[in-house]
């Protein structure tokens, strides 16, 4: 298992092409910059050397709001850059531990629309999992492995 930790993140690779990333500081804020673009701020910047620079095709990527507490507007506008990212890679995004706080956030931005969501990061391993056996399954899909 491969693993990184930095100054926001703490990033692990369970497995093959799967990528957990977990925030390490509850108040985020100040990585965070309201002004200027998602691509800017430090966090996005961060997310983006540790998790999203080297994702591939058909690979996913798990965030962990278990210790976030306040949830910015600018913090949404970096999940949106992260999906962004994640879709133009053909890869998968998934988002858990969501606290009801976040949830009402996400009702509010109909935000449960752009992301799966689910409510441990085990349950989203197990998901990834599932998804993953049925890909390798289903004939002819082309991939080949990549490692973390």
């Amino acid at each position: 298992m491969t693993t990184f930790k930095s100054r926001n993140l703490f990033v692990e690779c369970p497995r093959e092409g799967v990528w957990v990333v977990r925030f390490v500081r509850a108040d985020l804020r100040a990585q965070l910059d309201d002004a200027a673009n998602a691509e800017a701020c430090p966090l996005y910047q961060e997310l983006f050397e540790r998790a999203l620079a080297d994702l591939r095709e058909g690979q996913t990527v798990i965030l962990n709001f278990g210790l976030v507490e306040p949830f910015p507007t600018a913090f949404y506008r970096c999940l949106l850059k992260v999906r962004e990212v994640v879709a133009a890679r053909h890869a998968r995004l998934l988002l858990c531990r969501l606290s009801p706080e976040h949830e009402e956030i996400f009702r509010l931005f109909k935000a449960f629309d752009l992301f799966r969501v689910t409510t441990t990061e085990g349950r989203a391993l197990h998901e990834e999992a599932r998804k993953e056996v049925a890909r390798k399954e289903s004939p002819g899909n082309g991939r080949q492995g990549e490692s973390c």
